[in-house]
């Protein structure tokens, strides 16, 4: 696959290393290979502090936080497990440092705008650290400046920073892999009998490893700016165009694959001292409501869940030794778990999500009964949960369900309130309060560590964990490698030109147009005549056109229409090197080595050159 080929070379080349994860082989599976028999096993190197920091907190950091919070009031407590939109009541410095807040959130209207109508992203940061100190204020820790960077059209930074393509890419990239050179190919045409996505076991290697290394880069310009915290990455398994929320958020409908490129994406966040968030448990991406609007109701039986939505939220918290810190709750409604109640206050979603990593022997997360870190909701202020509960009852039961960190109340003030009676009244047992804000504390106090040993360590020590911390990387080519590797040819010919030398560009919004246009004529096209080349701007919008390139989620290709000899084509970005990427194939410069990681009308997840 060349542009994954592309891809390894760019970072190798960055960084003159591979991106093994801490303590694996060449296998990856944590070993270096078979030990020949009769020899004996090579001593195993020592961890540094770094890779001793990732694998959690240690004992001295949980009792520093239980200290903190011991010498905390109620009214301190509460505050400590609320996180505020930024720019609401309660979220200026004064009232920050009087509701001894947890953190806040940066939804799209706080991020100041240039004259340019770009990003202005020296405001931003300067906003972000005026709220940094009052959160720090008397404090230990530092506090949560979160954000919804997922890539795609999750984003709230966009330009001048780097953008990144859709997650739904890297699902893409692992998809054309699976289906193996000549897959999905009769005679040179796309056959639509690709192989599944997941079919050769999962996502393979180097997919993963651009998962990684994608968002290890893109958090390290989020933490430039001053975030701690993104709340990322979706690890929802998609059921397709029924799928109404999630889309092109999920890497796939494959749910090992999306476990692997999940696991890879948090890995890559930590490794820039950003907190991920892996969301939405018990999984948003296999029903067919919008929690934004409503609460959706998941029909399948808790052993359907564990085999799908559950299978990514497991191996993150049980497998391979890495840290998650925080995960998601959601608000879908499971009524085996309990009827009529959303997840993010219903206390058996809870018992169930932190059962999965519990192990006999303590080698889950750390505790031999579960999973430790922090549960956070998703926002409270959504539809799902303020029109069944208000705005102020929802926050005390989802702390008393057992969420520890509350996302977006409605109101800051009145949620604080709302949780310093509950507790006073008896509703909600101190003990639980005390037990959430000891796990936000220890989640944050950890996160300095990390930091800290991020700065402190050696070239060869971030080497060994895939870090770019202090190289000088072409941040924006790795974004590029991503859609190289993801374009998918879903109908047409493989491998060759489908556009000369000029070409008309339709559809999309006029930013999309633009990009196209300067896309093409880099490369030496004439814009204005020729094949129309139309672009899809929305998940399910079709398209008519020699060529139709869906943008965003691959869904309305299945109902589009191409010319004699043109392509439909899914492309899962609209970023300029995404563009670039589709110029190449669009010219026969490059070849398509993407698949679709999900079924799109009669064609099968795996379809693709």
């Amino acid at each position: 696959m060349r542009a994954l080929a592309l891809a390894g070379a760019v970072l190798l080349a960055a960084t003159a290393c591979t991106t093994t994860p801490p303590g694996a082989g060449p296998d990856g599976n944590g070993t270096g290979g078979p030990t020949p028999s009769g020899s004996s096993a090579p001593a195993e190197p020592e961890p540094s502090a770094l890779e001793v920091v990732l694998g959690g907190p240690g004992t001295d950091t949980e009792e520093a936080a239980a200290q903190a919070v011991a010498g905390m009031d109620i009214a301190e407590k509460a505050g400590q497990v609320l996180v505020g939109q930024l720019g609401a009541a309660g979220t200026d410095p004064a009232s920050i440092r009087e509701l001894n807040l947890g953190g806040v959130i940066v939804m799209g209207d706080a991020v100041p705008v240039a004259a340019d109508g770009t990003h202005d992203t020296e405001a931003l940061s300067g906003a972000l650290a005026r709220t940094q100190e009052a959160l720090s204020a008397g404090r230990d820790w530092s506090g949560i400046i979160g954000v919804d960077q997922e890539g795609g059209l999750v984003a709230r930074v966009k330009e001048p920073r780097v953008e990144w393509p859709t997650p739904m890419s890297y699902g893409a990239a692992a998809a054309g892999e699976g289906t193996g050179e000549g897959a999905g190919k009769a005679s040179g045409e796309v056959s639509g009998e690709g192989d599944g996505a997941g079919d050769d076991g999962g996502a393979a290697g180097d997919a993963a490893r651009l998962a990684r290394d994608g968002h290890t880069l893109m958090a390290l310009q989020l933490a430039e700016l001053g975030f701690t915290v993104d709340f990322a990455p979706s690890v929802d398994v998609t059921i397709g165009a029924d799928d109404p929320a999630i889309g092109a958020r999920s890497f796939s409908s494959d749910p090992q694959t999306v476990a692997e490129l999940g696991t890879a994406a948090t890995a890559g966040l930590l490794n820039s001292g950003v907190l991920p968030a892996p969301k939405h448990f018990p999984g948003h991406g296999s029903v067919t409501d919008d929690s934004h609007v409503t609460a959706p109701v998941q029909d399948a039986s808790v052993a359907g869940l564990e085999k799908r939505d559950w299978l990514p939220f497991r191996e993150l918290l049980s497998g391979g030794g890495q840290y998650t810190p925080m995960v998601m709750m959601g608000h879908v409604i499971v009524p085996e778990l309990e009827a009529d109640v959303p997840s993010s206050v219903s206390a058996p979603a809870y018992e169930a999500l932190r059962a999965l990593a519990a192990s006999p022997d303590g080698s889950g997360a750390g505790h031999a009964d579960g999973y430790d870190g922090v549960v956070v909701t998703d926002a409270l202020n959504m539809g799902a949960l303020v029109e069944r509960y208000g705005a102020d009852e929802a926050p005390v039961r989802a702390l008393a369900a057992g969420a520890d960190l509350l996302l977006m109340p409605s109101s800051l003030p009145g949620a604080r309130d709302a949780v310093v009676d509950a507790v006073e009244s008896g509703e909600v047992p101190e003990e639980r309060l005390d037990e959430a804000a000891r796990r936000v504390v220890t989640m944050l106090m950890w996160r300095d560590d990390l930091v800290e040993e991020l700065g402190s360590a050696s070239r060869e020590e971030l080497v060994a964990i895939g870090s770019f911390n202090g190289t000088d990387m072409d941040v924006a080519g790795v974004s590029r490698a991503v859609s190289a590797a993801a374009v998918t040819v879903v109908e047409g010919t493989c491998g060759e030109a489908v556009i000369q030398d000029s070409l008309q560009v339709t559809g999309g919004n006029a930013a999309d147009r633009a990009r196209l246009t300067e896309a093409a004529e880099a490369a030496g096209l004439t814009v204005g005549t020729g094949p129309v080349v139309n672009l899809v701007g929305t998940a399910r919008g079709a398209g008519r056109g020699d060529v139709v390139v869906a943008l965003d989620a691959p869904f309305g290709l299945a109902s589009s229409t191409v010319s004699e000899g043109g392509a439909l084509i899914a492309l899962y970005g609209r970023t300029p090197g995404a563009f670039e990427a589709l110029v190449d194939v669009l010219t026969g410069e490059a070849e398509a080595p993407g698949a679709l990681p999900v079924d799109v009308g009669e064609w099968p997840a795996g379809t693709g050159c």
